[in-house]
């Protein structure tokens, strides 16, 4: 059981996640400042490395719990009472939910990466790439099992692709052939650059709705994977 020092600590702590976090929303990475989280909470600067060790550390700890945050969101999306389809349909469109709900720390997490972000982006990265290839992954290990969908013999992939693919399973631990880790690779692809596109304003001029276009994706890449897919009326 935590003791009283314990208890106390880990509040603190939890108040300078919660402060850095409402800074982010409301200034993005720039705002999320030491000598800020320390006026908002009530304490001084120098306090917070009692539980930092620097300011970079701090943002991996907000980072790590943004990740954790999305995953258990599209996991919870991913309703294991639904068919698969469901699932796969479920999860994917929560990446842009959450992303509308979360624009500061969307682009936090996926944007361009500058000062403490950047300096850390390489483990940031690593953190979510696993976590959603893990998700996604095993819903495509269940597809695949259940009703193989086509897929390029490793005959068909260039070399450098095939080792790349190959270093790819053994990090995600991924049991799928590399054929079809390409297709789950292609499929997030499009899927990661098209909630991208709409977040960051991108073709904004051009297209008011880019609903009607995620849906169509959508379409396209469950039929990709021999599945029909009907987006619900909007």
């Amino acid at each position: 059981m935590a003791t009283r020092r314990e208890r106390l600590r880990a509040e603190l702590d939890g108040e300078i996640r919660a402060s850095a976090r409402r800074l982010l929303r409301a200034g993005g990475p720039d705002a999320m400042t030491l000598a800020a989280i320390a006026r908002d909470i009530g304490i001084t600067a120098p306090a917070i490395y009692r539980y930092y060790e620097s300011h970079d550390d701090l943002v991996r700890a907000i980072a790590s719990d943004l990740v954790t945050d999305l995953v258990e969101t599209l996991a919870a999306a991913a309703d294991p009472s639904l068919d698969l389809l469901g699932r796969l349909a479920g999860a994917t469109n929560m990446i842009r939910t959450w992303a509308f709900d979360h624009p500061s720390e969307f682009a936090f997490l996926f944007g361009t990466p500058h000062g403490a972000l950047g300096r850390a982006q390489g483990e940031i990265s690593a953190d979510w790439v696993l976590q959603l290839a893990r998700l996604f992954g095993g819903l495509f290990e269940e597809l695949w099992q259940r009703q193989p969908f086509p897929i390029l013999s490793d005959a068909e992939l260039a070399p450098a692709l095939r080792a790349e693919l190959a270093s790819y399973r053994k990090a995600t631990g991924l049991d799928l052939p590399l054929g079809a880790l390409w297709t789950l690779l292609t499929c997030w692809h499009r899927i990661y650059a098209a909630v991208c596109l709409e977040i960051f304003g991108h073709l904004g001029v051009a297209i008011d709705d880019h609903g009607p276009m995620f849906d169509q994706m959508l379409v396209e890449l469950c039929a990709s994977l021999g599945l029909v897919y009907r987006p619900p009326a909007r």
